[in-house]
């Protein structure tokens, strides 16, 4: 069963340096988080996706739950994006529908007409990310879908900087909230990767420098 759809009147907040915060569906049965660390010299949005930046949808229509989104700022990293979808589950369907929430969502992104607010969190990007999150008590199943390369297609088309990128598969990934993580760490030999963390003092992933670790990981 899909979540029920959230609205709420508040679209976005802005986070300093330094803010630490918990990316987490109140509205929801879910259990699925994403422990954040603003990085050194970089200001970042995040963004209520369902129900706020997109809404008005048929009930039926699912999209992904939160974006994270760098603003001009003195940042060396770069202009980048990254798309959330909360899924605290072990169940593959689940799972792949999650793949095609953010694939919808970044189909109503393009859509100017309809969400003219929208198109700025793609426009002149130089990296755009997405991740499925799980929740502790549960394990992602690790999937070979045809709608990840899709997925990881798109992304790869919309960020700016793509010549960078020697495997367009590294564009998505997964996070796995761990309760015995004392330090967030990277795992898998191959993509889709992994993201081990927790909202322990060194658990938080760092946005969006430790992204750009997986560019090169």
């Amino acid at each position: 069963m899909g979540k029920k759809r959230k609205d709420t009147n508040e679209i976005s907040k802005i986070l300093q340096e330094g803010n630490k915060i918990v990316i987490k569906d109140d509205k929801s049965d879910t259990k699925a988080f994403v422990p954040v660390q603003i990085g050194q010299q970089t200001v970042a949005e995040l963004v209520n996706v369902d129900g706020g930046l997109i809404k008005d949808l048929p009930q039926n229509e699912l999209i992904c739950d939160n974006l994270l989104y760098t603003l001009k700022s003195p940042s060396t990293i770069g202009n980048i994006t990254w798309f959330i979808e909360l899924k605290g589950t072990k169940n593959e369907k689940e799972v792949r529908h999650a793949i095609k929430q953010i694939l919808n969502t970044m189909g109503y992104f393009l859509d100017q007409s309809t969400f003219p607010m929208a198109g700025r969190y793609i426009e002149k990007r130089d990296y755009i990310f997405a991740a499925v999150a799980g929740a502790p008590d549960k394990t992602l199943p690790r999937l070979i879908d045809p709608d990840i390369k899709k997925l990881c297609k798109q992304l790869y088309k919309l960020s700016g900087k793509r010549g960078n990128i020697n495997d367009m598969a590294v564009l998505f990934f997964y996070i796995k909230p761990n309760k015995s993580c004392k330090k967030m760490k990277l795992q898998q030999n191959t993509p889709p990767f992994e993201i081990i963390c927790y909202s322990t003092s060194e658990g938080y992933i760092t946005f969006p420098h430790d992204l750009m670790k997986i560019l090169k990981a």
